[in-house]
């Protein structure tokens, strides 16, 4: 594929050296960064970068090494990976605060990877280069620097690829200026949309429509038909086993009313399956598991079993065994996830082995099934 990149450099005078003039179209200079961080502005380079017969499109905010080796190494990157987003890795200063080592590496990190699993050295990096096939398949309304979150969070559910590059540009010298709070508090709520839009049981628009979903129901009481269904979907035993773990662990604690909304947002970080996670969770459903939990953490407490169901015990003392279902899960939840781990570690190497045998059958020269 021809990678032809289309450039908008927003930074200050004498700093728009752009590398390569084959490689490079250079579409604007010296232009103010808030302009650049429009959907309107986007959208007109990405046009213009049309009409250019570019590929990719880099926005740079900031100052850059006069000699551009940064862009460079963007450049050399997206020619080896052209459908991916490339992000410019900057140097951490050694001098940084505590405030700024937060608010530009480890907010937006921890954001970016509970809202998509995905996880970024930098996800705050002013230089990018962006795939125009995923800019025109995105749907963008931000404005600001929450476009530049807005882009990496739809790329993400688009199952667009990102790839980090160091760059020598530290985070000291990005030349960005600081927003007002107005626009920091409107980012916090964005994220948060972001967070609770990314555990909806709502699939994601995808850059490339995939027909290979299975549509058969998940549920463990078909354990070896629903461990065929998550396989097919590119997930390993080792990833269902601890999908089925942490769903288990999550479903034995007392997490009243928030069982879901857990279990999908830490599957959504550790990048795990949710299905699968949710679906092992069911197992812990009241009474048989919160008894269980409520018996050995009355035991813990008092020496002997609970034995008498009455009011008394079960509401006037209401969270008297609320605290014993903590103490008894924080022992039980850890048994519970490593059988259930291993057991569907066990049963999905057995599914996957006979999905490879089936396969193998039917890729058989001579072999006339399916005709």
């Amino acid at each position: 594929m021809h990678t032809r990149i289309a450039i908008v450099i927003a930074s200050g005078p004498g700093e728009k050296h752009v590398p390569g003039a084959t490689e490079w179209v250079l579409l604007a200079a010296d232009a103010p960064a808030a302009r650049i961080l429009k959907v309107s502005a986007l959208r007109e380079a990405v046009h213009r970068a049309r009409t250019h017969e570019a590929s990719h499109l880099a926005v740079v905010q900031g100052r850059l090494p006069a000699e551009g080796s940064d862009l460079q190494r963007l450049a050399e990157a997206c020619r080896s990976r052209p459908e991916a987003v490339i992000i410019g890795r900057r140097q951490v200063p050694t001098e940084t605060g505590w405030s700024s080592g937060w608010s530009e590496r480890m907010l937006p990190r921890f954001w970016l990877k509970i809202q998509t699993g995905r996880h970024l050295e930098d996800p705050a990096s002013p230089m990018r280069i962006y795939p125009l096939a995923a800019l025109d398949h995105l749907r963008l309304y931000q404005g600001g620097r929450a476009l530049d979150t807005e882009i990496l969070v739809k790329s993400a559910w688009a199952d667009i690829p990102f790839q980090e590059v160091a760059v020598d540009t530290d985070m000291s010298a990005t030349g960005m200026e600081r927003e007002p709070l107005w626009r920091n508090v409107w980012r916090f709520l964005l994220n948060i949309h972001y967070t609770l839009r990314s555990v909806l049981p709502v699939p994601h628009r995808k850059l490339v429509a995939r027909n290979d979903k299975p549509g058969e129901a998940v549920s463990v009481w078909r354990p070896m038909r629903s461990l065929r269904t998550l396989l097919r979907e590119n997930t390993s035993p080792t990833q269902l086993a601890l999908a089925a773990a942490m769903g288990v662990f999550l479903g034995t604690l007392p997490l009243i009313a928030l069982h879901t909304l857990v279990i999908i947002l830490a599957a959504t970080y550790f990048r795990l399956n949710k299905v699968a996670a949710l679906s092992a969770s069911q197992l812990c459903m009241p009474p048989v598991v919160p008894a269980l939990c409520i018996e050995i953490g009355y035991l813990l407490r008092h020496g002997h079993f609970l034995t008498e169901i009455s009011l008394e015990t079960i509401g006037y003392q209401a969270l008297e065994r609320l605290y014993e279902w903590l103490l008894g899960s924080l022992l039980l939840a850890p048994l519970l996830a490593c059988l259930m781990g291993g057991m569907t570690f066990i049963l999905a190497r057995a599914a996957a082995r006979s999905m490879a045998g089936v396969r193998n059958v039917n890729s058989t020269p001579g072999n006339d099934a399916g005709h």
